[in-house]
């Protein structure tokens, strides 16, 4: 990463440039799931039905390593604005080891889970397919974890370019995969839906083998990853990452876990329901990967600028966060507000189930106003490695607002007034559980914005005396 400018347009055009190659890296790793249960289909409705339910299981797991690794941004960050690129090595290959313990943890749990948790008597063959995908993308987590490993380093070292690569190769590898695991093509033998399980097993030790060739071949990547690590491997900097990584994970996991409880919660007023709040739910995650770049990108920078012992640059940053979170609102917003009706046609032709979806869609547009508002704080904290605040503010959000919010509104035991201008069922069914989800998303994004305050104010105290530049006391004290 370049000197950082001293203008908060510069440094929004910094961010830009690094978050758009992970925007469109993003994307393409949430079509791996979209294009799973796509293909899975088209081996049969309870092949579909077993890999959505296997999904159902892996995702938690995946987002546990996923929100993990995003403790490594700031970790390196800071060392390329401190100028102490030395240290990397050592910082991040506690990281790798930190996660692989995680990771295999977690494989064991999934192995567990699919011979004891995955239980259908409805369907043999929906269950069968189901534990077989499990099985499959249970072995896939310790390369899991050395493949995030390796793109958050690249993104943290400034090069987010390899995001979109790895993310574009993992399409191009699953897509043939999965039709050639599917189907029992080329000699290899015909697994159905769990095939989708097995390309992503093969196409993640590819992708492994790949993006460490990169690493290693970088000019500006090779001599600072882990596998050029030459320190002793320390317990304590184990703890150390562990205690900055561990509630990032399960942080991602509790949010994970509370919209997958709401289709549970929904099961009972029928599939029409579920299908329509699945269906939103999907197409607001696909979104969700730009606020959420944006903050992978707004993380880096603001630990660059603590690194660099900057308060100006941080102060610079940090309104640059905040800048491109409106970019982040606009289009969101205007992605699922324009797309009410159309986007929900690629998923059903059940009319009832979209016109329920395209009003929830709405809900959707209104709430992603919010989470691009504590999405971008939220990044902004781990670039103060503040970690513990983000778990507890994910759970008070999620289960403690949204869930008990959403479960009495959805049915009916709290009636807000005058619901019943808008909607001829007041907030009941799934619009109950949008309104529990925007009061959350309203709750996290106070929090942490007074938690983004107290770090700046902290901050401030500590580097103030160390600025390059003299500055005025209103120039150097104003809030970002």
């Amino acid at each position: 990463m370049r000197t950082a400018p001293e203008s908060v347009t510069s440094q929004l055009i910094v961010l830009f440039k690094l978050a758009f190659p992970i925007i469109l890296g993003n994307f393409a790793y949430a079509l791996l799931g979209i294009t799973d249960i796509m293909m899975a289909g088209m081996a049969g409705t309870p092949d579909q039905a077993g890999v959505a339910v296997g999904g159902s299981f892996f995702f938690p797991a995946m987002t546990f390593i996923i929100g993990m690794i995003s403790a490594l941004h700031p970790v390196i960050s800071r060392h390329c604005g401190a100028n102490t690129r030395e240290k990397i090595p050592a910082e991040h290959i506690h990281s790798v080891l930190a996660c692989i313990i995680v990771a295999a943890l977690l494989m064991v749990l999934l192995l567990g889970l699919s011979f004891f948790a995955i239980d259908m008597d409805a369907d043999q063959r929906m269950e069968d397919i189901a534990k077989e995908y499990v099985i499959y993308i249970a072995f896939t987590m310790p390369l899991l974890a050395l493949t995030v490993n390796a793109r958050a380093y690249c993104e943290a070292m400034g090069n987010t370019r390899a995001t979109f690569y790895f993310g574009t190769l993992a399409v191009v590898l699953n897509v043939p995969l999965n039709y050639v695991f599917i189907f029992g093509k080329f000699g290899m033998p015909e697994l159905g839906g769990a095939g989708c399980g097995a390309a992503s097993l093969v196409s993640m030790a590819i992708s492994t083998v790949i993006i460490y060739s990169y690493v290693m071949l970088h000019p500006q990547l090779k001599n600072h990853s882990w596998l050029k690590n030459r320190d002793s491997i320390s317990l304590d900097r184990l703890k150390s990452f562990l205690k900055l990584s561990l509630p990032l994970g399960i942080s991602s996991s509790v949010e994970c876990s509370c919209f997958t409880l709401i289709a549970l919660l929904l099961s009972p007023l029928g599939p029409m329901e579920v299908s329509a709040h699945t269906i939103t739910m999907s197409l607001t995650n696909f979104v969700f990967n730009i606020p959420l770049s944006l903050g992978i990108a707004s993380s880096i920078m603001v630990g660059y600028a603590i690194g660099r012992n900057s308060l100006t640059t941080l102060r610079h940053n940090i309104q640059a966060s905040y800048a491109s979170m409106l970019f982040s609102i606009v289009v969101s917003v205007a992605i699922l507000f324009f797309g009410s009706e159309a986007l929900p046609a690629l998923f059903s032709k059940d009319p009832q189930v979209l016109a329920l979806a395209s009003t929830l869609m709405l809900f959707a547009a209104v709430n992603q106003s919010f989470e691009g508002i504590q999405t971008i704080q939220a990044f902004i904290l781990r670039g103060f490695k503040d970690t513990a605040s983000i778990l507890l503010v994910t759970v008070i959000a999620f289960y403690c607002v949204a869930l008990p919010l959403g479960y009495t509104l959805c049915y009916g035991y709290l009636i807000l007034p005058g619901a019943e201008l808008f909607f001829e069922e007041g907030l009941t069914g799934p619009r109950g559980f949008w309104i529990g989800l925007l009061a959350g998303l309203l709750s996290a994004s106070i929090l942490y914005r007074i938690r983004v305050l107290h770090h700046w104010r902290d901050i401030k105290s500590k580097i103030a005396a160390a600025e390059a530049s003299p500055q005025s006391p209103a120039s150097a004290g104003a809030a970002p």
